[in-house]
């Protein structure tokens, strides 16, 4: 089944994530897709998009004007859009510039086994402020639909 992805998000930057979904039709195992939105909780402006939640389809992270900074997919599969000066920094706590969708997006570790369970949720809060401000987000007042 080919997930259906609305016509609000098709915009000029979202194009790599758009051609990503698009290309690769992913799922999201529950678990990772909670973490996905875990992260976000108590940012302004975010809001949370799954085609298909009870067939597990991929979930996005993404503003009030749409712009898409998160993703969740696969098993294990956690993406953010970061801003490119905080790229090397992500690399060096093991994310992995995700060429698959685009120059902007890393691929961090949803579980690292020699963390604990808080340190892994600050890291994911930290790195999900990031890309949710470098989208637009913090501009925007308004609560979380991740709460």
């Amino acid at each position: 089944m080919a997930w259906s992805l609305e016509d609000r998000f098709r915009t000029a930057e979202n194009e790599a994530i758009i051609a990503f979904i698009e290309r690769e039709n992913p799922s999201a195992h529950d678990d990772v897709a909670s973490v996905l939105t875990e992260s976000a909780k108590g940012l302004p402006d975010v809001q949370w998009y799954c085609p298909d939640v009870h067939r597990y389809a991929y979930v996005v992270l993404h503003t009030r004007s749409n712009r898409i900074f998160g993703i969740a997919f696969s098993m294990s599969g956690l993406a953010y859009r970061l801003p490119p000066g905080t790229i090397p920094e992500a690399v060096t706590e093991g994310g992995k510039v995700y060429s698959e969708i685009g120059d902007e997006w890393v691929l961090v570790q949803a579980w690292k086994p020699e963390e604990t369970m808080a340190a892994t949720r600050n890291r994911l809060k930290r790195w999900c402020k990031i890309a949710h401000d470098y989208a637009g987000g913090s501009k925007a007042a308004g609560r979380s639909s991740c709460t």
